[in-house]
């Protein structure tokens, strides 16, 4: 069994494929926002990166939206900032432990442009490399060009996409 479900819910799955090595979030389906729910959510997606760098473990992450961009049920502000406070606090393990982040949803664009302007307003320090896409076959592209290499005693470098790499140059 290449796919291990961490949690399933309603509107969402987070599950690890050990094979591929890429951690998996899926929206399943576009439902009321639940601020007991998105906390769970968030918990889970927390606790499962916290897994990953106790047993030493590399992944990409995959957020596969759907077609979020007609959703009815957006998140309110709230959501966001528990969202933002939550990708602080793991944000040395992801620089660590995950090789890159692929987001998969319809209108690619628009998000990458809103993401564009909140990283102009606060990006995290040494962020892995990030693609906005509304194709699986770039998802896979993108990940086997993005490698952490696992050397820990390595410089940062810039990576043409705005994420950071390690690089064996010292």
């Amino acid at each position: 069994m290449t796919d291990i479900i961490i949690k399933e819910d309603i509107g969402y799955v987070i599950k690890l494929n050990n094979i591929k090595n890429v951690f998996n979030v899926t929206l399943k389906m576009d439902v009321e926002y639940s601020e007991d729910g998105f906390e769970e959510f968030l918990s889970y997606f927390a606790n499962t990166w916290e897994y990953i760098k106790t047993n030493d473990l590399y992944y990409h992450l995959l957020i596969n939206l759907g077609s979020s961009s007609k959703t009815e049920n957006e998140l309110p502000l709230v959501a966001y900032v528990k969202l933002i406070k939550m990708m602080t606090s793991i944000n040395t393990t992801l620089n660590n432990h995950c090789h890159s982040i692929c987001i998969l949803t319809e209108g690619s664009k628009k998000w990458k442009t809103a993401y564009e302007f909140a990283t102009k307003l606060w990006k995290p320090v040494r962020q892995r490399p990030l693609k906005f896409t509304e194709e699986i076959t770039e998802v896979t592209l993108f990940f086997n060009s993005h490698k952490l290499i696992l050397s820990h005693d390595s410089d940062w470098v810039l990576c043409e996409d705005g994420g950071f790499i390690r690089s064996c140059n010292k």
